[in-house]
């Protein structure tokens, strides 16, 4: 008799023991879920992933003017530099932007590495699909990682070149080793510049959605409610290439739910936007 009581004893304590272990263990994951940011560190999320974003856009439009040249031939003087070094593979489909080891060209950026384009059908085919990805390739010392998808490409009912963009875990690793990264995809209609070779006269506008995980490993997803307008005319000439649309941000296992928006501007050519968060709005500048 004895001994079913010390049974039925260890029973009792162990399920007491598996209860407040499950109990701690629900605690820890429930506050590790819900903790509270900063609005300081939201808004950092936000810019750099509006960062990534853009540094994405100069990439497609990088691959578009690399098909107007061969070598140095046909080179846009106010946009290449010389120490870059574009080849085209007819067989294998693929074209390569070589930066060598440093140079300071598209955007003002310095770049080193390479760029690698694939693509089908014939490459001066403004319908051609293209896979952008990257080989030890930095920009302002940030490395780039992943690849960049324009396929479907297609014109619409009012003739404008349409292509889903999609990014494919473009990453950008900083240089203290942190990294933003980001997948999804979104709709780019050339609305001005397309086909004439000038990329100061390139406006894009962007529809869709994208998600991605943050520098400190926080996730987020992003849903444009308000078409984005890219101007890359204002991008080179020093402003800020998004001039235009609204974004709606959210925050993966936050405390409190609230509401966030990215604000581009009305337009207008500058080095601005604004985030709100719980109706406080902050002015965040940037260097292009």
């Amino acid at each position: 008799m004895k001994r079913f009581k010390s049974i039925e004893k260890l029973v009792v304590l162990s399920g007491i023991a598996l209860g407040v272990f499950i109990l701690v263990s629900c605690q820890e994951g429930d506050e590790l879920s819900t903790i509270e940011l900063s609005e300081t560190e939201q808004v950092e999320i936000f810019s750099n992933s509006t960062e990534v974003s853009n540094y994405a856009d100069e990439e497609i439009d990088i691959s578009y003017q690399a098909q107007l040249t061969e070598n140095t031939a046909g080179r846009l003087e106010s946009y290449w530099e010389e120490c870059v070094q574009i080849t085209r593979d007819t067989l294998a489909k693929q074209v390569t932007i070589d930066f060598g080891e440093g140079c300071t060209g598209p955007y003002g950026r310095t770049r080193s590495g390479r760029v690698l384009i694939t693509y089908d059908g014939e490459f001066n085919d403004g319908l051609a699909n293209r896979v952008i990805t990257f080989e030890d390739y930095f920009v302002n010392a940030r490395q780039f990682l992943g690849r960049i998808e324009l396929r479907n490409v297609n014109r619409n009912e009012e003739d404008i070149l349409t292509a889903s963009r999609s990014l494919v875990d473009f990453t950008v690793v900083y240089p203290n080793g942190n990294s933003m990264v980001i997948n999804g995809s979104t709709t780019r209609a050339w609305l001005e510049g397309e086909g004439d070779g000038d990329p100061s006269t390139n406006v894009i506008k962007l529809t869709g959605s994208y998600e991605g995980v943050s520098t400190k490993g926080r996730s987020f997803s992003h849903e444009i409610v308000e078409p984005v307008i890219a101007d890359f005319g204002c991008r080179l000439s020093g402003g800020f290439l998004r001039t235009e649309g609204v974004i709606e941000m959210t925050l993966s296992g936050i405390r409190r739910e609230r509401i966030r928006t990215v604000d581009y501007g009305d337009g207008s050519c500058d080095s601005e936007y604004s985030v709100t968060i719980n109706d406080e709005v902050t002015t965040v500048t940037t260097e292009g």
